[in-house]
């Protein structure tokens, strides 16, 4: 945790980039804002063997960095993809929204009672409605939200032939489990629990693993935004090189951690 705090502030040239518009400066502030404070909640819930709520932020810090990368993946594209992110998708959101709450709104037995004001206020004046319904089909909406979605930002990234992405969809194995874990299904709900029944051998190999792999993945994913950061703005790619090296320290003083795990569950490394 302290190493990722200690390297935020390589971000910073990247957030004030004079070259930003303010409507810019504030969508990537939002969008590294947010990455940043779920990576640091991932590593305290880490630090406190709480792996399986911290899979769920490590899930959002992923999406968050995709997305991240996806938008300063190239200058001649950036302008389109921030006006999609930050204010086609955005609007999208609020019809989505409207309609959900609407449809809470429609079954409450007094809908005009004060207590449900914040829900009220969430529902957008009809010509809005409309507006935003009109400015954007179905079929536009379901595109775009295709597009920004988890597989749609991976699958287009790692097609890109990018050499920064290069092995950036080995983590989308975290992500898919933490769906699991997100939505409460079977699977989510059994998979901490079979820990549990393990030997006392097997489950401390594999949890320290599991730890190492969370720190790890969010490791990654700052890199990911740093370096396609850096790149974008045509920065000296000093600061990206000297945070590759201090994590690359931190993951080799993790030691065997993973062979232990393989020798402890399959007698082989």
């Amino acid at each position: 945790m302290f190493l990722l705090r200690g390297l935020l502030p390589e971000m910073t040239p990247v957030a004030r980039h004079p070259g930003w518009t303010a409507d810019q400066r504030r969508t990537l502030g939002d969008l590294l804002s947010a990455t940043a404070r779920s990576t640091e909640s991932a590593l305290l819930l880490t630090a406190y063997a709480q792996l399986w709520d911290a899979e769920i932020l490590v899930r959002s810090v992923f999406e968050g960095s995709l997305k991240v990368a996806y938008l300063l993946q190239s200058p001649s594209s950036f302008e389109e993809r921030h006006r999609e992110y930050g204010h086609d998708l955005f609007r999208i959101s609020l019809l989505k929204d409207h309609a959900k709450y609407a449809e809470l709104l429609g079954v409450l037995p007094s809908v005009s009672d004060p207590g449900w004001r914040p829900f009220r206020e969430r529902l957008l004046a009809e010509e809005e409605r409309e507006e935003i319904a009109t400015a954007y089909p179905k079929q536009v909406r379901s595109s775009l939200e295709s597009r920004w979605g988890f597989t749609g930002l991976i699958g287009g990234l790692a097609r890109s032939g990018d050499p920064i992405f290069k092995g950036f969809t080995g983590l989308a194995t975290g992500y898919s489990m933490a769906s699991h874990i997100a939505h409460a299904d079977s699977v989510g709900t059994s998979i901490a629990m079979e820990r549990d029944y393990r030997s006392a051998e097997r489950r401390d190999a594999i949890s320290l693993a599991h730890g190492v792999r969370l720190m790890t993945d969010v490791m990654v994913c700052f890199h990911i935004r740093l370096a396609i950061g850096y790149r974008f703005i045509s920065r000296d790619p000093a600061p990206v090189a000297r945070a590759t090296k201090a994590m690359t320290d931190l993951k080799t003083s993790f030691g065997r951690v993973y062979e232990d795990w393989m020798e402890a569950e399959y007698g082989t490394v």
